[in-house]
């Protein structure tokens, strides 16, 4: 024979009792997991996060990771399992629903949470160096034909942009124009060398590499700036 069980404080008929309390009582005004501050910056000019101490490219996986990672539980609550809705107001504003579902007492609770949170604003190392003119390289682009010095620049600035996403230092601070073709300032030395090489072989011309001492390291070794050149006839 089964017997029924009431809620003590509500004395509704329930099938589970937490803490001698049906769920929806154990639930009202209680909350089984609270969201700690959210503190992700965002890079106004190339557009990266910085989550955790890691700089990332844009990602709203990445985001709502972070949500997880600051949503704090009842230590009672066993077998938890967090989701989290994420929508983007603005360039700045989030809205996150997270819900969050466990057991106590071997009862399953449920709960959800609306958090609102903003990035922050900031300027990454890099974009603050290429917007003051930083080059470890500079990429030549020579041809006096009209149309050639037009592809040859998107294509090296397309190509630049690619690499962003793993050097955010493979952007440029500077482009030139000049008469018989472009001169590209470029932060990132192993950008520099990558599409000078990808141009070389994509207009299949040789590239001509020289180098200019500016200065010493800090470990005595000296420290060039580099120029590649690629040149249609």
């Amino acid at each position: 024979m089964s017997f029924k069980k009431f809620c003590p404080k509500c004395g509704e008929e329930t099938d589970s009792l937490v803490g001698n309390v049906c769920v929806n009582c154990f639930l009202k005004g209680k909350k089984i997991f609270d969201v700690e501050k959210i503190s992700i910056f965002l890079c106004k000019f190339c557009g990266r996060l910085f989550i955790a101490n890691q700089e990332v490219a844009f990602n709203e996986e990445l985001i709502a990771e972070e949500v997880v990672h600051k949503t704090k539980l009842l230590p009672q609550i066993t077998d938890p399992k967090i989701f989290v809705e994420l929508s983007r107001k603005t360039d700045l504003d989030f809205e996150a629903k997270v819900s969050v579902k466990g057991f106590i007492e071997d009862v399953l609770i449920e709960q959800d949470k609306v958090v609102h949170f903003q990035l922050k604003e900031t300027r990454c190392d890099a974009c603050m160096k290429l917007n003051a003119d930083y080059r470890e390289a500079i990429l030549q682009l020579r041809s006096s034909n009209k149309d050639d010095k037009e592809s040859m620049l998107k294509i090296a600035v397309d190509f630049l942009k690619r690499e962003n996403e793993k050097d955010p230092l493979s952007g440029t601070s500077k482009i030139a124009e000049l008469k018989n073709g472009y001169d590209l300032w470029i932060g990132s030395k192993k950008a520099a060398v990558k599409v000078s090489r990808y141009m070389s072989k994509l207009y299949k011309v040789p590239q001509v590499v020289s180098k200019k001492l500016i200065g010493e390291e800090k470990s005595g070794d000296r420290k060039y700036r580099f120029t590649f050149c690629i040149k249609l006839n």
